[in-house]
Protein backbone atom coordinates (compact mmCIF):
# COMPACT_ATOMS: atom_id res chain seq x y z
CA UNK A 1 0.00 0.00 0.00
CA UNK A 2 1.21 3.58 -0.74
CA UNK A 3 0.32 6.54 1.01
CA UNK A 4 0.17 9.76 -0.82
CA UNK A 5 0.13 13.32 -0.20
CA UNK A 6 -1.38 16.18 -2.42
CA UNK A 7 -1.05 17.24 -5.71
CA UNK A 8 -0.16 20.30 -5.13
CA UNK A 9 3.11 19.19 -3.28
CA UNK A 10 3.40 16.91 -6.32
CA UNK A 11 2.72 13.51 -4.58
CA UNK A 12 6.62 13.71 -2.50
CA UNK A 13 7.05 10.84 -0.23
CA UNK A 14 5.88 11.37 3.16
CA UNK A 15 7.88 11.29 6.49
CA UNK A 16 9.36 7.63 7.99
CA UNK A 17 6.52 7.86 10.58
CA UNK A 18 3.92 7.86 7.77
CA UNK A 19 5.25 5.19 6.00
CA UNK A 20 5.11 3.02 9.20
CA UNK A 21 1.60 4.16 10.01
CA UNK A 22 1.33 2.33 6.70
CA UNK A 23 1.92 -0.72 7.13
CA UNK A 24 -0.01 -0.62 10.26
CA UNK A 25 -3.02 -0.03 8.30
CA UNK A 26 -2.03 -2.65 5.56
CA UNK A 27 -1.67 -5.14 8.55
CA UNK A 28 -4.81 -4.64 10.56
CA UNK A 29 -7.39 -3.12 8.10
CA UNK A 30 -9.08 -6.40 7.84
CA UNK A 31 -9.46 -6.25 11.35
CA UNK A 32 -11.48 -3.09 11.61
CA UNK A 33 -14.73 -1.57 10.88
CA UNK A 34 -15.58 0.67 8.02
CA UNK A 35 -13.92 4.22 8.92
CA UNK A 36 -16.86 6.42 8.60
CA UNK A 37 -16.27 9.80 6.80
CA UNK A 38 -16.39 13.25 7.67
CA UNK A 39 -19.33 15.63 6.32
CA UNK A 40 -18.75 16.84 3.00
CA UNK A 41 -20.52 18.88 -0.12
CA UNK A 42 -22.36 16.61 -2.82
CA UNK A 43 -20.29 14.73 -4.82
CA UNK A 44 -21.03 14.70 -8.80
CA UNK A 45 -18.81 13.04 -11.40
CA UNK A 46 -17.17 16.14 -13.36
CA UNK A 47 -17.95 16.10 -17.29
CA UNK A 48 -14.67 16.80 -18.76
CA UNK A 49 -13.37 12.97 -17.39
CA UNK A 50 -12.23 10.45 -19.20
CA UNK A 51 -14.26 6.72 -19.05
CA UNK A 52 -13.64 3.45 -19.90
CA UNK A 53 -15.96 0.56 -19.71
CA UNK A 54 -19.30 2.31 -20.47
CA UNK A 55 -20.93 3.75 -23.14
CA UNK A 56 -20.77 7.64 -22.24
CA UNK A 57 -19.94 9.21 -19.05
CA UNK A 58 -21.40 8.54 -15.53
CA UNK A 59 -23.59 10.57 -13.55
CA UNK A 60 -24.61 10.26 -9.82
CA UNK A 61 -28.22 10.63 -11.07
CA UNK A 62 -27.61 7.33 -13.09
CA UNK A 63 -26.25 5.16 -10.29
CA UNK A 64 -28.99 6.26 -7.60
CA UNK A 65 -30.85 3.34 -6.54
CA UNK A 66 -26.93 1.21 -6.73
CA UNK A 67 -24.93 0.77 -3.85
CA UNK A 68 -21.62 2.21 -5.36
CA UNK A 69 -18.24 1.16 -4.33
CA UNK A 70 -15.34 3.53 -5.29
CA UNK A 71 -12.22 2.12 -5.57
CA UNK A 72 -9.55 4.57 -5.47
CA UNK A 73 -6.28 2.66 -7.36
CA UNK A 74 -3.52 3.36 -9.23
CA UNK A 75 -2.26 0.42 -11.39
CA UNK A 76 1.05 -0.18 -11.35
CA UNK A 77 0.52 -0.82 -7.39
CA UNK A 78 0.66 -4.15 -6.27
CA UNK A 79 -2.03 -3.81 -3.50
CA UNK A 80 -4.97 -2.58 -6.14
CA UNK A 81 -4.25 -5.70 -8.03
CA UNK A 82 -4.97 -7.64 -4.99
CA UNK A 83 -7.92 -5.89 -4.49
CA UNK A 84 -9.26 -6.93 -7.39
CA UNK A 85 -10.78 -10.20 -7.01
CA UNK A 86 -12.10 -9.06 -4.08
CA UNK A 87 -14.13 -6.38 -5.90
CA UNK A 88 -15.22 -9.33 -8.63
CA UNK A 89 -16.90 -11.41 -6.29
CA UNK A 90 -19.18 -8.72 -4.38
CA UNK A 91 -19.96 -7.33 -7.95
CA UNK A 92 -21.15 -11.32 -8.82
CA UNK A 93 -22.66 -11.55 -5.37
CA UNK A 94 -24.86 -8.15 -5.45
CA UNK A 95 -25.61 -7.61 -9.04
CA UNK A 96 -27.64 -5.95 -10.77
CA UNK A 97 -27.67 -3.43 -7.08
CA UNK A 98 -23.88 -2.98 -6.77
CA UNK A 99 -21.70 -1.06 -9.14
CA UNK A 100 -18.00 -0.43 -8.72
CA UNK A 101 -16.14 2.13 -9.84
CA UNK A 102 -12.72 2.28 -9.92
CA UNK A 103 -11.34 5.81 -9.86
CA UNK A 104 -7.93 5.67 -11.40
CA UNK A 105 -5.67 8.09 -8.99
CA UNK A 106 -2.76 8.15 -11.17
CA UNK A 107 0.53 8.14 -9.24
CA UNK A 108 3.08 7.75 -11.76
CA UNK A 109 3.21 10.30 -15.47
CA UNK A 110 2.60 7.45 -17.47
CA UNK A 111 -0.33 6.41 -15.98
CA UNK A 112 -2.27 9.13 -16.49
CA UNK A 113 -2.19 8.14 -20.46
CA UNK A 114 -5.73 7.02 -21.39
CA UNK A 115 -4.48 4.85 -23.60
CA UNK A 116 -1.65 2.91 -21.48
CA UNK A 117 -4.81 2.68 -18.95
CA UNK A 118 -7.41 0.74 -21.31
CA UNK A 119 -4.55 -1.48 -21.60
CA UNK A 120 -4.21 -1.97 -18.26
CA UNK A 121 -8.27 -2.55 -17.51
CA UNK A 122 -7.55 -5.36 -20.58
CA UNK A 123 -4.86 -6.85 -18.70
CA UNK A 124 -6.31 -7.43 -15.15
CA UNK A 125 -9.92 -8.09 -16.74
CA UNK A 126 -11.82 -5.40 -15.11
CA UNK A 127 -14.92 -4.97 -15.83
CA UNK A 128 -16.74 -2.39 -13.95
CA UNK A 129 -16.47 1.13 -15.19
CA UNK A 130 -13.07 3.38 -14.78
CA UNK A 131 -12.79 6.79 -14.48
CA UNK A 132 -9.10 8.35 -14.89
CA UNK A 133 -9.32 11.26 -12.02
CA UNK A 134 -5.78 12.52 -13.20
CA UNK A 135 -6.25 15.83 -11.38
CA UNK A 136 -7.19 13.67 -8.23
CA UNK A 137 -10.31 15.64 -8.31
CA UNK A 138 -12.65 12.92 -6.40
CA UNK A 139 -9.79 11.44 -4.62
CA UNK A 140 -9.31 15.14 -3.21
CA UNK A 141 -13.26 15.14 -2.46
CA UNK A 142 -13.30 12.01 -0.66
CA UNK A 143 -9.90 12.77 1.21
CA UNK A 144 -8.38 9.98 -0.36
CA UNK A 145 -5.13 9.42 1.68
CA UNK A 146 -3.46 5.51 0.10
CA UNK A 147 -3.83 3.52 -2.73
CA UNK A 148 -5.74 1.13 -2.20
CA UNK A 149 -8.65 2.77 -0.69
CA UNK A 150 -12.69 1.95 -0.75
CA UNK A 151 -15.22 4.38 -0.53
CA UNK A 152 -19.17 3.18 0.23
CA UNK A 153 -21.99 5.04 -1.10
CA UNK A 154 -25.14 4.21 -0.22
CA UNK A 155 -28.16 3.59 -2.95
CA UNK A 156 -29.50 7.77 -2.68
CA UNK A 157 -25.54 8.62 -2.98
CA UNK A 158 -24.30 9.65 0.52
CA UNK A 159 -20.66 8.12 1.85
CA UNK A 160 -21.05 5.49 4.25
CA UNK A 161 -17.55 5.08 5.17
CA UNK A 162 -14.46 3.58 4.10
CA UNK A 163 -11.47 0.95 4.08
CA UNK A 164 -8.42 1.67 3.07
CA UNK A 165 -5.46 -1.04 2.31
CA UNK A 166 -5.79 -5.53 1.18
CA UNK A 167 -7.91 -7.95 2.90
CA UNK A 168 -11.27 -6.17 3.53
CA UNK A 169 -13.53 -8.07 1.83
CA UNK A 170 -15.66 -9.32 5.14
CA UNK A 171 -15.92 -5.56 5.72
CA UNK A 172 -17.47 -4.37 1.87
CA UNK A 173 -19.63 -7.66 1.99
CA UNK A 174 -21.50 -6.64 5.66
CA UNK A 175 -21.72 -3.11 4.74
CA UNK A 176 -23.17 -3.69 0.93
CA UNK A 177 -25.46 -6.29 2.38
CA UNK A 178 -26.90 -4.42 5.27
CA UNK A 179 -27.24 -1.45 2.24
CA UNK A 180 -29.38 -3.72 0.35
CA UNK A 181 -31.33 -4.93 2.82
CA UNK A 182 -32.12 -1.90 4.43
CA UNK A 183 -32.77 0.31 1.30
CA UNK A 184 -34.71 -2.72 -0.71
CA UNK A 185 -37.67 -1.41 -1.82
CA UNK A 186 -35.54 1.72 -3.57
CA UNK A 187 -32.87 -0.33 -5.29
CA UNK A 188 -32.80 -0.10 -9.24
CA UNK A 189 -32.11 -3.14 -10.87
CA UNK A 190 -31.19 -1.48 -14.36
CA UNK A 191 -27.90 -2.23 -15.53
CA UNK A 192 -25.34 0.69 -16.00
CA UNK A 193 -24.36 1.29 -19.47
CA UNK A 194 -21.20 -1.27 -20.05
CA UNK A 195 -19.12 -0.78 -22.90
CA UNK A 196 -15.92 -3.39 -22.26
CA UNK A 197 -12.30 -2.46 -23.44
CA UNK A 198 -11.54 -5.53 -25.60
CA UNK A 199 -8.23 -5.08 -27.11
CA UNK A 200 -8.16 -7.57 -29.86
CA UNK A 201 -5.76 -10.11 -28.52
CA UNK A 202 -6.42 -12.99 -29.12
CA UNK A 203 -5.80 -14.04 -31.96
CA UNK A 204 -2.15 -12.34 -31.94
CA UNK A 205 0.58 -14.45 -31.02
CA UNK A 206 1.67 -12.93 -27.96
CA UNK A 207 -0.58 -10.99 -25.28
CA UNK A 208 1.33 -8.59 -23.22
CA UNK A 209 4.68 -10.74 -22.82
CA UNK A 210 6.26 -10.09 -19.36
CA UNK A 211 9.67 -11.87 -19.18
CA UNK A 212 12.48 -13.49 -20.82
CA UNK A 213 15.15 -16.33 -19.66
CA UNK A 214 17.81 -17.59 -21.95
CA UNK A 215 19.53 -21.00 -21.56
CA UNK A 216 22.91 -22.13 -23.27
CA UNK A 217 20.31 -23.50 -26.31
CA UNK A 218 17.07 -21.91 -25.67
CA UNK A 219 14.86 -18.63 -24.60
CA UNK A 220 11.25 -18.65 -22.70
CA UNK A 221 8.98 -16.19 -22.88
CA UNK A 222 5.87 -15.50 -19.84
CA UNK A 223 3.05 -14.80 -22.48
CA UNK A 224 1.25 -13.37 -19.93
CA UNK A 225 -2.26 -12.19 -20.87
CA UNK A 226 -2.00 -15.47 -22.67
CA UNK A 227 -1.54 -17.74 -19.52
CA UNK A 228 1.07 -19.52 -21.06
CA UNK A 229 4.60 -20.01 -21.29
CA UNK A 230 6.52 -20.27 -25.16
CA UNK A 231 10.08 -22.31 -25.33
CA UNK A 232 11.99 -21.31 -28.28
CA UNK A 233 15.65 -22.07 -29.55
CA UNK A 234 17.85 -19.33 -30.26
CA UNK A 235 16.56 -18.06 -33.53
CA UNK A 236 13.10 -17.62 -32.11
CA UNK A 237 12.15 -21.13 -32.93
CA UNK A 238 8.83 -22.27 -30.74
CA UNK A 239 9.53 -26.19 -29.22
CA UNK A 240 6.97 -25.75 -26.85
CA UNK A 241 3.77 -24.19 -25.78
CA UNK A 242 3.19 -24.43 -22.01
CA UNK A 243 -0.48 -23.70 -20.82
CA UNK A 244 -3.05 -21.20 -21.66
CA UNK A 245 -5.26 -19.75 -23.07
CA UNK A 246 -7.17 -19.64 -20.11
CA UNK A 247 -6.02 -18.90 -16.64
CA UNK A 248 -6.05 -22.26 -14.37
CA UNK A 249 -4.33 -23.82 -11.74
CA UNK A 250 -3.20 -27.57 -13.25
CA UNK A 251 -0.21 -29.44 -13.09
CA UNK A 252 0.62 -32.23 -15.34
CA UNK A 253 1.62 -32.67 -19.05
CA UNK A 254 2.67 -30.02 -20.95
CA UNK A 255 -0.63 -30.15 -22.97
CA UNK A 256 -2.91 -29.81 -20.10
CA UNK A 257 -1.03 -28.07 -17.40
CA UNK A 258 -2.38 -23.98 -17.05
CA UNK A 259 -0.68 -20.74 -15.23
CA UNK A 260 -2.42 -17.44 -14.57
CA UNK A 261 -0.85 -14.36 -15.45
CA UNK A 262 3.23 -15.82 -15.55
CA UNK A 263 5.94 -13.64 -15.28
CA UNK A 264 9.30 -14.75 -13.94
CA UNK A 265 11.17 -17.06 -15.55
CA UNK A 266 14.70 -18.81 -14.93
CA UNK A 267 16.28 -21.69 -17.04
CA UNK A 268 18.48 -24.72 -14.96
CA UNK A 269 19.65 -26.83 -17.96
CA UNK A 270 15.98 -28.76 -19.07
CA UNK A 271 14.22 -27.11 -16.14
CA UNK A 272 12.35 -23.75 -16.21
CA UNK A 273 11.32 -22.23 -12.80
CA UNK A 274 7.93 -19.72 -13.58
CA UNK A 275 6.79 -17.22 -11.01
CA UNK A 276 3.01 -18.20 -11.67
CA UNK A 277 2.09 -14.54 -10.62
CA UNK A 278 -1.88 -14.69 -10.80
CA UNK A 279 -1.97 -18.25 -8.68
CA UNK A 280 0.55 -16.71 -6.33
CA UNK A 281 2.80 -19.59 -6.67
CA UNK A 282 6.46 -21.02 -7.67
CA UNK A 283 6.01 -23.86 -10.87
CA UNK A 284 8.88 -26.49 -12.55
CA UNK A 285 8.86 -27.27 -16.13
CA UNK A 286 10.66 -30.58 -16.79
CA UNK A 287 11.32 -29.66 -20.23
CA UNK A 288 12.81 -32.78 -20.45
CA UNK A 289 10.21 -35.30 -19.14
CA UNK A 290 7.57 -32.87 -20.37
CA UNK A 291 6.17 -32.24 -16.95
CA UNK A 292 4.60 -29.06 -14.63
CA UNK A 293 4.70 -29.49 -11.02
CA UNK A 294 4.05 -26.79 -8.26
CA UNK A 295 7.57 -26.15 -5.86
CA UNK A 296 6.08 -23.49 -3.75
CA UNK A 297 3.11 -22.04 -2.66
CA UNK A 298 0.36 -23.03 -1.53
CA UNK A 299 -2.15 -20.75 -3.70
CA UNK A 300 -3.40 -18.26 -1.09
CA UNK A 301 -2.13 -14.89 -0.54
CA UNK A 302 0.36 -14.24 2.31
CA UNK A 303 1.81 -11.31 4.57
CA UNK A 304 5.54 -10.79 5.14
CA UNK A 305 6.68 -13.40 7.40
CA UNK A 306 10.44 -14.64 8.77
CA UNK A 307 11.84 -17.90 9.21
CA UNK A 308 11.94 -20.99 7.05
CA UNK A 309 9.01 -23.01 6.00
CA UNK A 310 8.00 -25.98 3.92
CA UNK A 311 7.71 -24.35 0.68
CA UNK A 312 4.03 -26.47 -0.59
CA UNK A 313 2.59 -25.08 2.78
CA UNK A 314 3.30 -21.15 2.29
CA UNK A 315 1.41 -18.66 0.56
CA UNK A 316 3.42 -16.36 -1.35
CA UNK A 317 2.05 -12.90 -2.66
CA UNK A 318 2.38 -12.30 -6.26
CA UNK A 319 5.84 -13.34 -6.83
CA UNK A 320 7.44 -11.22 -10.14
CA UNK A 321 10.91 -11.76 -10.93
CA UNK A 322 13.18 -14.78 -10.60
CA UNK A 323 16.91 -15.64 -10.74
CA UNK A 324 18.84 -18.82 -9.86
CA UNK A 325 22.11 -19.64 -8.41
CA UNK A 326 22.76 -22.98 -8.00
CA UNK A 327 20.05 -24.61 -5.99
CA UNK A 328 19.06 -21.45 -5.03
CA UNK A 329 15.88 -19.66 -6.24
CA UNK A 330 15.42 -15.93 -5.63
CA UNK A 331 12.57 -14.58 -5.58
CA UNK A 332 11.44 -10.34 -6.14
CA UNK A 333 8.15 -11.41 -4.06
CA UNK A 334 6.19 -7.78 -5.07
CA UNK A 335 3.30 -7.99 -3.05
CA UNK A 336 5.75 -8.25 0.00
CA UNK A 337 8.18 -5.68 -1.07
CA UNK A 338 10.48 -8.25 -0.11
CA UNK A 339 13.27 -10.26 -1.81
CA UNK A 340 12.63 -14.28 -0.89
CA UNK A 341 14.44 -17.27 -1.71
CA UNK A 342 13.07 -21.46 -2.06
CA UNK A 343 16.23 -23.96 -1.75
CA UNK A 344 15.10 -26.09 -4.14
CA UNK A 345 17.27 -29.32 -2.98
CA UNK A 346 15.72 -29.42 0.67
CA UNK A 347 12.19 -27.85 -0.12
CA UNK A 348 12.08 -24.54 2.40
CA UNK A 349 11.55 -21.00 1.32
CA UNK A 350 12.08 -18.19 3.36
CA UNK A 351 12.63 -14.53 3.35
CA UNK A 352 16.01 -13.19 2.15
CA UNK A 353 16.23 -9.40 2.23
CA UNK A 354 13.45 -7.04 3.01
CA UNK A 355 11.52 -6.03 6.12
CA UNK A 356 8.05 -6.18 4.63
CA UNK A 357 7.74 -2.33 4.66
CA UNK A 358 7.88 -0.71 1.64
CA UNK A 359 10.73 1.91 1.05
CA UNK A 360 14.14 2.07 0.04
CA UNK A 361 16.34 1.58 2.73
CA UNK A 362 19.74 0.26 2.40
CA UNK A 363 22.18 -1.93 4.52
CA UNK A 364 21.67 -5.16 6.04
CA UNK A 365 19.39 -7.52 4.88
CA UNK A 366 16.43 -7.63 7.47
CA UNK A 367 16.30 -4.03 7.77
CA UNK A 368 16.12 -3.04 4.18
CA UNK A 369 13.29 -1.92 2.60
CA UNK A 370 12.25 -2.47 -0.54
CA UNK A 371 8.79 -1.39 -2.78
CA UNK A 372 7.16 -3.98 -5.39
CA UNK A 373 10.60 -5.40 -6.64
CA UNK A 374 9.42 -6.62 -9.92
CA UNK A 375 12.87 -8.14 -11.90
CA UNK A 376 15.73 -10.19 -11.13
CA UNK A 377 19.32 -10.63 -12.32
CA UNK A 378 22.66 -12.48 -10.69
CA UNK A 379 26.49 -11.87 -11.90
CA UNK A 380 28.84 -13.38 -10.08
CA UNK A 381 27.69 -12.29 -6.27
CA UNK A 382 25.43 -9.44 -6.98
CA UNK A 383 21.56 -9.88 -6.91
CA UNK A 384 20.36 -6.60 -9.15
CA UNK A 385 16.82 -5.91 -8.27
CA UNK A 386 14.42 -3.78 -10.29
CA UNK A 387 12.36 -1.70 -7.61
CA UNK A 388 9.49 -0.70 -9.53
CA UNK A 389 7.52 1.54 -6.99
CA UNK A 390 11.03 3.32 -6.04
CA UNK A 391 11.85 3.69 -9.88
CA UNK A 392 14.76 2.47 -8.44
CA UNK A 393 17.44 -0.37 -9.25
CA UNK A 394 19.09 -2.33 -6.43
CA UNK A 395 21.92 -4.71 -5.66
CA UNK A 396 22.48 -6.93 -3.06
CA UNK A 397 26.07 -8.53 -2.14
CA UNK A 398 25.53 -12.08 -1.85
CA UNK A 399 28.93 -12.25 -0.14
CA UNK A 400 28.29 -10.11 2.62
CA UNK A 401 24.16 -10.12 2.74
CA UNK A 402 24.41 -6.10 2.30
CA UNK A 403 21.76 -3.52 0.06
CA UNK A 404 23.08 -0.90 -1.93
CA UNK A 405 20.93 1.44 -4.24
CA UNK A 406 22.49 2.50 -7.33
CA UNK A 407 19.92 4.68 -8.90
CA UNK A 408 16.74 5.96 -6.94
CA UNK A 409 15.59 8.23 -3.99
CA UNK A 410 11.95 7.26 -2.71
CA UNK A 411 8.52 6.00 -4.05
CA UNK A 412 7.80 9.53 -5.55
CA UNK A 413 11.43 10.53 -7.00
CA UNK A 414 10.85 9.61 -10.46
CA UNK A 415 11.57 11.15 -13.91
CA UNK A 416 13.54 10.54 -16.91
CA UNK A 417 17.20 11.85 -16.82
CA UNK A 418 20.05 10.46 -18.05
CA UNK A 419 23.51 10.67 -16.61
CA UNK A 420 25.40 10.43 -13.23
CA UNK A 421 23.41 7.46 -10.97
CA UNK A 422 22.98 10.44 -7.85
CA UNK A 423 21.18 12.68 -10.33
CA UNK A 424 19.29 9.86 -12.40
CA UNK A 425 15.46 9.72 -12.30
CA UNK A 426 13.45 6.27 -13.40
CA UNK A 427 9.84 5.86 -13.52
CA UNK A 428 8.63 2.50 -12.50
CA UNK A 429 11.67 -0.07 -13.45
CA UNK A 430 10.40 -3.15 -14.09
CA UNK A 431 13.17 -5.50 -15.91
CA UNK A 432 17.02 -5.53 -14.78
CA UNK A 433 19.21 -7.94 -16.78
CA UNK A 434 23.14 -8.00 -16.22
CA UNK A 435 25.56 -7.71 -19.38
CA UNK A 436 28.92 -8.00 -17.56
CA UNK A 437 30.99 -7.08 -14.72
CA UNK A 438 30.58 -3.29 -15.58
CA UNK A 439 26.97 -3.01 -17.03
CA UNK A 440 23.40 -3.54 -16.39
CA UNK A 441 20.17 -2.96 -19.07
CA UNK A 442 16.92 -2.17 -17.19
CA UNK A 443 13.46 -1.82 -18.40
CA UNK A 444 12.89 2.02 -17.69
CA UNK A 445 9.25 0.55 -18.39
CA UNK A 446 7.00 3.85 -17.65
CA UNK A 447 9.35 6.11 -19.72
CA UNK A 448 8.92 2.94 -22.27
CA UNK A 449 13.08 2.90 -22.49
CA UNK A 450 15.92 0.52 -22.32
CA UNK A 451 18.92 2.35 -20.13
CA UNK A 452 22.43 1.29 -19.77
CA UNK A 453 23.91 1.40 -16.54
CA UNK A 454 27.64 1.59 -16.65
CA UNK A 455 28.96 0.47 -13.13
CA UNK A 456 32.56 2.48 -13.12
CA UNK A 457 31.56 5.28 -14.59
CA UNK A 458 28.33 5.38 -12.44
CA UNK A 459 26.55 6.68 -15.08
CA UNK A 460 23.39 5.55 -17.10
CA UNK A 461 22.41 6.34 -20.70
CA UNK A 462 19.23 5.50 -22.82
CA UNK A 463 20.32 2.93 -25.43
CA UNK A 464 19.47 4.60 -28.83
CA UNK A 465 18.91 2.45 -32.27
CA UNK A 466 21.07 3.04 -35.91
CA UNK A 467 18.09 1.62 -37.58
CA UNK A 468 16.76 3.15 -40.39
CA UNK A 469 13.65 0.93 -40.78
CA UNK A 470 12.42 2.04 -37.08
CA UNK A 471 9.92 -0.75 -35.83
CA UNK A 472 8.10 1.76 -33.83
CA UNK A 473 8.29 2.82 -29.91
CA UNK A 474 8.86 0.45 -27.06
CA UNK A 475 5.64 0.86 -25.03
CA UNK A 476 5.86 -0.66 -21.13
CA UNK A 477 8.85 -3.31 -21.98
CA UNK A 478 8.97 -5.32 -19.13
CA UNK A 479 11.40 -7.95 -19.42
CA UNK A 480 14.97 -8.59 -20.35
CA UNK A 481 17.69 -11.12 -21.26
CA UNK A 482 20.73 -11.27 -22.65
CA UNK A 483 21.65 -13.83 -25.75
CA UNK A 484 25.62 -13.19 -26.43
CA UNK A 485 25.42 -9.49 -27.96
CA UNK A 486 21.63 -9.09 -28.32
CA UNK A 487 19.38 -7.74 -26.05
CA UNK A 488 16.09 -10.01 -26.03
CA UNK A 489 12.89 -7.13 -24.92
CA UNK A 490 9.67 -8.25 -23.76
CA UNK A 491 7.83 -5.32 -25.67
CA UNK A 492 4.54 -6.10 -23.12
CA UNK A 493 1.90 -3.48 -24.65
CA UNK A 494 2.94 -3.87 -28.21
CA UNK A 495 2.47 -7.63 -27.58
CA UNK A 496 6.19 -8.52 -29.44
CA UNK A 497 9.69 -9.56 -28.67
CA UNK A 498 12.52 -6.71 -29.53
CA UNK A 499 15.96 -7.58 -30.22
CA UNK A 500 18.77 -4.75 -29.30
CA UNK A 501 22.33 -5.31 -31.01
CA UNK A 502 24.58 -4.03 -28.20
CA UNK A 503 27.20 -3.75 -30.64
CA UNK A 504 25.44 -2.39 -33.49
CA UNK A 505 22.69 -0.13 -31.72
CA UNK A 506 20.19 -1.57 -33.88
CA UNK A 507 16.41 -2.45 -32.85
CA UNK A 508 14.38 -4.97 -34.78
CA UNK A 509 11.65 -7.47 -34.14
CA UNK A 510 12.63 -10.95 -33.28
CA UNK A 511 9.93 -12.89 -34.99
CA UNK A 512 9.01 -16.60 -33.40
CA UNK A 513 8.21 -18.80 -36.07
CA UNK A 514 5.49 -21.37 -35.48
CA UNK A 515 6.41 -25.08 -36.36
Amino acid sequence: MIVVHSPAAHLKILTHVLSTICLLIFLVSSLQAMEPLQESPTFEFGPSLPWLNVDTPLTLKQLKGKVVILDFWTYGCINCIHVLPDLKRLEKKYHPYLVVIGVHSPKFDREKNLAALRNIVYRYAIEHPVVNDIEFTIAGHFGMRAWPTQVVLDPAGDPLGQVVGEGNYDILDKAVGDLIEKYHDDLDPRPVPIALERVRLDQTLLAAPGKIAVSSNRVAISDTLHHRILVTDHKGAIEAIVGGPKAGRIDGDLQHAAFSSPQGLAFDNDDLYVADTGNHLIRHIDLKREKVSTVAGNGELDLARFGEFDALSSGLRSPWGLALKGSTLYIAMAGNHQIWRLDLTAGKISRYAGSGQEGLKDGDLASSRFSQPSGLSIWRDWLYVADAEDSAVRRIDLGDGKVETLIGTGLFDFGDRDGPFDKALLQHVLGVAAVDDNRVVIADTYNNKIKLLYLEDRRIETLGSNSKQSPGALNEPGGLAVLGNTLLIADSNNHRIMAYDLKTKSLVQWKLQIP
